[in-house]
């Protein structure tokens, strides 16, 4: 389980198908397999909903002794894990299991709450069921999600280096979608930010950390891209998110993700709601399924640790 110094520690290290009740998306013998038998890289992007391996979009991943976590921050280790986080895992398969070669543990946000609860200016909506809580004037690192308004927190952290004088102070974080606009020409999940000269272009997904003033967050480093290690192995994908509408066809794009839908799929069924979305990747997202899924961080626990068993259904569309 994480606890506070670990956190600590990681941050200064650095059309239309009909809905049908269906089975759980959960890769291991004998189970559905919502892929339909894909083979190559997998990448997972999702909250980790429990252990027993991980589980993560419903999908048991395990992990190894070759298998690599880190933060954006610098290395991590299997004990620095906890549910609630944001997780990016390139995974490979061996037989009927997935394996993780590499876990990234990802932060939304890293800074001070505002008396508006925002967290560098950006809105943080704590989901039922969630760990920690949102307190004026406190350090958080903010796991969970983006929405096309804000985050959606699993999870909330304190980030407090003053309480220890081993670490330095943990910098600004925003872990987004790059945009056009704002006072600087360049948003961060809808905020304005002030990049590295050629770090980005509207569209990226990046890691930018600096400090946040004045309503800007000045970035002094960026990471870019969510599959860093591996990304040239990827064949498939699994994410779960919130859509948020652009231009382009479909209409529509994972909010934070940083991949692109392939243009001939119909989400609009999916425009209001969380899910969690299977097929290839071949430089877009060939999405085939939805699987729509709570608001809430409990029932999310409840629903895929225990599959749709007992009272709890699920719809699918099929894209």
């Amino acid at each position: 389980m994480t606890t506070r110094r670990s956190v600590l520690s990681l941050l200064a290290g650095s059309a239309i198908a009909a809905c049908q009740p269906v089975s759980p998306p959960v890769v291991t013998r004998g189970a559905p397999d919502p892929f339909e038998g894909g083979i190559g890289g997998t990448g997972i992007v999702g909250v980790l909903t429990d252990f027993g391996s991980l589980i993560v979009n419903g999908l048991r991943v395990e992990i190894t002794s070759g298998t690599t976590i880190a933060t954006p921050f610098g290395q991590a280790s299997e004990g620095d894990l906890a549910p609630g986080q944001a997780l990016t895992i390139m995974a490979t398969r061996s037989s009927d299991r997935l394996v993780a070669r590499h876990v990234r543990i990802d932060h939304a946000l890293v800074g001070r709450v505002a008396p508006d609860l925002t967290v560098n200016g950006i809105s943080v909506r704590l989901e039922a069921g969630a760990t920690g809580q949102l307190t004026q004037g406190d350090r958080v690192a903010v796991s969970g999600l983006w929405t096309p308004t804000g985050v959606s927190a699993s999870r909330i952290d304190p980030v407090d280096a003053a309480a220890d004088p081993l670490l330095p102070a943990a910098p600004d974080v925003i872990a987004g979608v790059i945009g056009d606009g704002g006072p600087t020409g360049r948003t961060l999940g809808g905020q304005a930010v002030r990049l590295p000269d050629g770090a980005s272009a509207p569209g990226d997904y990046i890691v930018a950390r600096g400090n946040f003033t004045e309503g800007v967050l000045n970035a002094a480093l960026t990471r870019r891209g969510r599959f860093v290690t591996g990304a040239a192995l990827l064949r498939q994908l699994s994410v779960e998110g919130y859509l948020e509408p652009v231009n382009a066809a479909p209409r529509f794009r994972v909010a934070g993700l940083g991949h692109s839908f392939a243009r001939n799929l119909t989400l609009d069924p999916l425009a209001q709601t969380r899910a969690a979305y299977f097929g290839r990747y071949d430089g877009t997202f060939q999405a085939a399924a939805g699987y729509v899924l709570p608001d809430s961080f409990a029932a999310r626990r409840r629903l895929l640790i225990d599959g749709y068993e007992g009272g709890h259904e699920a719809d699918v569309i099929r894209l």
